[in-house]
């Protein structure tokens, strides 16, 4: 800083005593110090008098800012300044929020919400005068239009309820399920919806057109134009409320002869439908549907339309199921015997009762017959569209309910079976199930007794086997088996087969694996033997197996001697498949000098061990 304090411009105003310069200069740096460090102005107080030159070189040099000061103050002082303060910059601070995506509705929203509530808590009256002018309207031509479908579809009742085509509506009205006041309707309205104009009420442009294949045709952009302008007109020139625009009334309907003009109004469009003859009432409520399915699909493109109608290409989809139509009945002359007919209905309605009651008692009967069967149980049984459907469970080994129902005179057509399997185990079916898995053979009896089912006869063992295996695998419940009077018997072939194959023996030379010369003979036989085995085996349907099992006499190492004994059965099986037996037959097995034909260290003895030896058996 150029500019210096001068000790002397410290002293007070007004010809006060000098202090000592020290003292001053003590407290002119204090004063510094407090301002520099806030710790110390916080705890030191400032030491200096106020200087009136200060404060008015102070006033002058910050005046504008404190005239601008004191009047901030006052506007927030003053609540309508202050209120006219906000009131200026709000809307353009909704306007800037409003383009910055929704944050501003989300804020708002909650606090409109409950304000909302507490006003209508505390003066339910005020929303009720603000509803009404919207909800009045709307009540009323809903009640009318309510009123006026109500009383046409009466008039018709009263009109057609004492006539001989009122009784056959009535018999209609009871089969169909319908009331008699819709059946009359739909048989004497006669009209049929033209056209359908979607029409934007702000531009009065065409959005879509929709017509029948036979309907005249004609401009719908003309068309539509010339409803807009109809609409508006009727506003302007009738509006009581003196607001016209779109918010004022439009025309609801309008009729010029046999055509008639329907139009429903919706918040952005309205629906126009070109009628032909007298519609009933449901029609209108339709339209309604449609419209508001129109405006909930397309809001914002009603909202936002600018001209261009692509955006309801898909609307005509909406609007053609309005297009409907009914025709009236054309009747013939009445004969002369008219009178014959409510005779003929009654004679009718009387053989008709008849026959429901004879096939009622026929369908009991034919459930009591299924109910009696073993492995059917009935659930239901009643009688929908026409059929009796007749449901349970079955089990698929029981009788078919076809077969029973062929010993009925119930018209098959009429019977509709819904069964659902399930395995049962009641005895009879059980029988079944046990002749249908195990297939017994011809020497094998199954019977059902008082204590379950019995087998008697006889039976080889592998089917004896199998017999007691399926027997362990039935669920708990089930009726007993009783396999004790079985008795075990093999097929004498099978047996002497067995045999033969068992005795041979093949010999070797000391320390050889090939059988010795004199032993081809030998393989011949056992070859024609097992050839012959599998062929019986196959007949019997149970498999046959043959182990070849090699042997080695007791001299040289107990190692050397069963791989000896290994080989051995080796080449004597490979010489049985050169001779045309079967090698899913044969088996190999060695035995080395563990199982000796006969013990004993001569050497007859030592030559019987140097063997091969044959076993059959029966099994997987």
């Amino acid at each position: 800083m150029n500019a210096r304090l001068s000790l002397a411009a410290t002293r007070a105003a007004g010809g006060a005593a000098e202090e000592d310069p020290n003292a001053r200069l003590a407290a002119l740096l204090l004063e510094l110090a407090r301002c520099v460090d806030p710790d110390v102005a916080a705890t030191l107080p400032s030491r200096l008098d106020d200087d009136p030159r200060l404060e008015a070189m102070r006033g002058v040099l910050l005046e504008r800012e404190q005239v601008a000061l004191a009047r901030l103050q006052q506007k927030f002082d003053d609540p309508r300044e202050f209120a006219d303060a906000v009131g200026a910059v709000l809307p353009a601070a909704f306007a800037l929020a409003a383009t910055d995506g929704d944050r501003l509705g989300q804020s708002i929203a909650p606090t409109v919400e409950r304000a909302t509530q507490a006003s209508i808590q505390k003066n339910p009256g005020k929303m009720v005068d603000i509803l009404y002018p919207v909800m009045g309207p709307a009540i009323r031509k809903a009640i009318a239009e309510t009123l006026e479908g109500t009383l046409q579809s009466l008039n018709q009742a009263l009109k057609h309820s004492l006539s001989w085509r009122g009784l056959k509506w009535r018999i209609e009205a009871w089969r169909s399920g319908s009331t008699f006041a819709d059946v009359v309707m739909r048989h004497t309205a006669v009209f049929s919806v033209e056209h359908l104009f979607l029409v934007h009420r702000k531009t009065g442009l065409l959005l879509a057109h929709v017509a029948r294949d036979d309907a005249t045709t004609r401009d719908p952009q003309l068309v539509s134009a010339m409803l807009s302008a109809i609409q508006d007109f009727v506003r302007d020139s009738f509006d009581e409320s003196g607001s016209g625009g779109t918010s004022g009334r439009s025309i609801d309907s309008l009729r010029l002869g046999d055509l008639l003009l329907w139009c429903e109004e919706g918040p952005s469009a309205f629906l126009a439908a070109v009628i032909h003859g007298n519609p009933p009432a449901m029609l209108r409520t339709r339209l309604g549907d449609t419209l508001g399915s129109i405006h909930d699909q397309w809001r914002g493109a009603l909202d936002d339309f600018q001209g261009d109608t692509a955006a309801f290409d898909e609307a005509a989809n909406l609007m053609r199921p309005c297009l409907i139509s009914q025709v009236a009945e054309t009747h013939k002359k009445k004969s002369p015997l008219l009178w014959i007919i409510p005779l003929a209905l009654l004679i009718a309605l009387g053989y008709w009762i008849g026959e429901r009651v004879v096939e009622g008692r026929r369908v009991d009967a034919y459930v009591a017959a299924l109910q009696e069967q073993p492995g059917i149980v009935v659930t239901a049984a009643e009688r929908r569209d026409g059929k009796w459907w007749v449901s349970g469970l079955r089990d698929p080994l029981a009788a078919q309910p076809d077969a029973l129902l062929a010993q009925t005179r119930l018209d098959p057509a009429r019977i509709v079976g819904r069964w659902e399997p399930y395995q049962a185990l009641h005895p009879a079916i059980m029988l079944k199930r046990l002749q249908a898995s195990l297939n017994p053979p011809a020497t094998v009896s199954l019977a059902q007794d008082a204590n379950g089912i019995r087998a008697t006869g006889s039976a080889p063992q592998r089917w004896m086997e199998r017999a007691r295996a399926f027997v362990l695998t039935l669920p708990a419940g089930a009726p007993a088996v009783d396999l004790s009077a079985l008795q075990d018997v093999q097929d004498p072939d099978y047996i002497r087969l067995r045999d033969a194959i068992q005795a041979q023996l093949i010999h070797f030379d000391f320390s050889m694996p090939r059988p010795a010369a004199d032993q081809d003979g030998k393989l011949d036989a056992v070859a024609g033997y097992m050839r012959e085995l599998a062929q019986v085996a196959r007949a019997l349907g149970i498999p046959v197996k043959v182990t070849i099992v090699g042997h080695a006499d007791a001299t040289g190492k107990d190692t050397s001697n069963l791989a000896l004994s290994v080989g051995r059965a080796e080449v004597v099986r490979s010489m049985l498949r050169a001779r045309g037996v079967d090698p899913a037959v044969l088996a190999v097995r060695g035995a080395g000098p563990l199982e000796p034909l006969r013990p004993g260290a001569s050497e007859d003895e030592l030559s019987m061990n140097r063997r091969v030896s044959f076993g059959v058996s029966t099994g997987d």
